[in-house]
């Protein structure tokens, strides 16, 4: 009876390998319509009079299990706005089926390279995949430099591609993006960048020294505010910025976790990753007086991304926000690669 039963089961594998053997093609073909009919998420350009919030890169420059580094998306109004495109960006952003050639704008927080390390990819894959005007990236003084040294990195493939597709030829200048600088006057902290239908955002200066000009950006649109932080160290001068924001997506560093790691690290001999723990502390955001300002502020959805240590499973999550509700009574969210918010 069981032997029975084993050709009978190594019949139907046969047979079932034969149909497919035989079906090769149609099941080949099958799969070529499905990936070619794949279409891009469209409601991230609706203009329904929502704000929607994506997640694209919560990592940061340490190894870990996000799909990339720094990276939010806000779509208002028909429009798209990137801010900031670190390692992975490119391609988690594909991963949610956002539109990519319908950006309107890329904001760059500041130069530490985990948070446009892949601006290049960003504005090369639009030219080839068929953008019609080249892609406005701003950010602070400096932005042009960064911008021109693509340019260079990429000049190879440009002429390359250009020669074989005539049709990238005649579109030149969307291979190498638009750049725009934000500049301050003495004194200023805050200036609007940009105000379009509805539209508006201000870059603000936050504390990240010693880089500087460190960035974060105030985006509105009908009675809606958001904040997006760039880097930063919790400070005084980021709470005009942070003031009765709807959603605040604020980088977070969980230093009681960091804290108790390092003498680890040192017993481990791992001399180096503890003095770079150290040193880095003190120019992130802690989470409990985050969740200090943030609650002073009246932040009324507070958003972690940026997240060091990475969490990357549920018990680690918990412990992550450990205290941060005795301080911050709003709604708190550990970001996600993915994650969307609707406002």
């Amino acid at each position: 009876m069981v032997r029975k039963t084993l050709y009978a089961a190594l019949a139907l594998v046969i047979g079932l390998a034969l149909i497919g053997y035989l079906g090769r093609d149609r099941l080949i073909d099958a799969s070529i319509r499905g990936k070619l009919q794949e279409q891009p998420d469209m409601a991230f350009v609706a203009n329904d009079g929502r704000i929607r919030v994506l997640l694209c890169g919560t990592g940061s420059p340490e190894v870990s299990a996000a799909k990339a580094q720094a990276c939010t998306l806000v779509s208002a109004g028909g429009r798209m706005f990137l801010f900031d495109v670190g390692d992975g960006a490119v391609r988690s952003l594909e991963q949610s089926h956002v539109p990519l050639n319908r950006l309107e704008r890329v904001f760059i927080t500041h130069f530490h390279s985990d948070h446009f390390n892949d601006l290049g990819t960003l504005i090369n894959a639009g030219w080839i995949w068929g953008r019609t005007t080249p892609l406005e990236v701003e950010g602070p003084v400096g932005m042009r430099a960064v911008l021109d040294g693509f340019a260079q990195s990429y000049a190879l493939d440009e002429g390359y591609r250009s020669a074989n597709m005539p049709h990238l030829a005649e579109r030149r200048g969307v291979a190498f993006g638009k750049p725009l600088e934000v500049a301050f006057t003495d004194g200023q902290r805050r200036v609007r960048v940009y105000d379009k239908d509805g539209v508006t955002i201000d870059a603000a200066l936050v504390a990240h020294d010693p880089v500087a000009p460190a960035l974060g950006y105030v985006f509105r649109y009908r009675g809606k505010k958001i904040f997006v932080s760039g880097d930063t160290e919790v400070s005084p001068v980021n709470m005009d910025a942070m003031r009765g924001a709807d959603l605040a997506v604020h980088e977070s560093y969980a230093a009681h976790m960091v804290r108790r790691a390092v003498p680890q690290m040192k017993a481990l001999g791992m001399q180096f990753e503890a003095e770079v723990a150290t040193r880095t502390m003190p120019y992130h955001a802690d989470n409990i007086a985050l969740a200090k300002q943030a609650q002073a502020a009246g932040v009324k959805h507070l958003l972690l991304t940026h997240l060091i240590p990475y969490p990357d499973n549920f018990v680690v999550r918990r412990l992550y926000v450990e205290g941060m509700a005795d301080y911050y009574k709003g709604k708190l969210t550990v970001g996600q690669d993915g994650m969307v918010i609707i406002l």
